[in-house]
Order: C-alpha cells, then structure tokens, then sequence
C-alpha cells in the first residue's frame, strides 16, 4: 500500500468515526456538530488515538477501575492473610471497611488528599500520589 493509499485509509476511517459520533447524538436528542467538537477537545486534551467514543471509553474506564480495586482489595487480603495470620472474618471486615471507602472515594464525600494525610497525621506513613512514584515511573 503506498503513501497515499495510507492517507487515503486515515481520512476515511476518520470520517467514519466522526460520523458515528454525529449519529450517536442525534440518536441521543444532542447537538451533532457541538458533539464532535466536544469530542475533538477531548481527544485533543487526553491526546487519546483510538477509535473509540469518549462515551465507549469512559465506559471501558468504569470498568477497569472496577477491576483495578478488586485487584487492589485481593492483593491486599492475600498480604494480610499469608503474612500476618488475618482470617476470614477480618478479611471480609476490611472487605467492607474498603468498599465503604471506595464508595465514599466515588462519590466525591473523601479525597486521596484526604486519606494520605489522615495516614501521615496518625501513622506517620506518607504515600505519594505523585506520577513519578505510580506504576514504576519513580
């Protein structure tokens, strides 16, 4: 396939995906044009390339937080279960405990600001939420 042949491919593809986002609104009762100028901004500020609709991937993003927290809440009562004898009646307490912060967290009623400094202020444990220090980049 030549240059062209490969412009050519991107422009219909985005076409394409520009028409459905316009036919996801109108379908919606929205503004078509205000829809895809929405979406153009919101590429253009997450700088996200994909061919999907922020609508399809705030949808994949619910759920993988939902599976990122389950994961956290496994880790955390294996670690507590093999490393500091906790059973399964402290284990579901702390399930519970969790999930009510998680909820809180969600709802917006407590921040991670807030949860970091309570450790900091009771514990003197300090953990950074700072990019450099997430995911193996600090």
């Amino acid at each position: 396939m030549s240059k062209l042949d490969h412009i050519a491919e991107g422009r219909a593809q985005g076409l394409a995906f520009a028409l459905k986002i316009c036919k996801e609104a109108q379908k919606d009762g929205s503004d078509p044009v205000a829809a895809l100028e929405k979406e153009m901004t919101y590429r253009y500020k997450t700088k996200i390339v994909v061919l999907a609709t922020r609508k399809e991937l705030e949808q994949a993003s619910e759920q993988i937080k939902a599976v990122t927290i389950k994961t956290v809440l496994a880790a955390c009562m294996i670690v507590l279960w093999e490393q500091f004898g906790f059973g399964g009646m402290r284990l579901k307490r702390l399930s519970e405990a969790f999930t009510t912060y998680i909820r809180a967290l969600c709802e917006g009623s407590v921040t991670w600001y807030d949860i970091t400094e309570t450790l900091k202020a009771k514990t003197g444990i300090e953990i950074d939420l700072s990019d450099e220090n997430i995911a193996g980049k600090g």
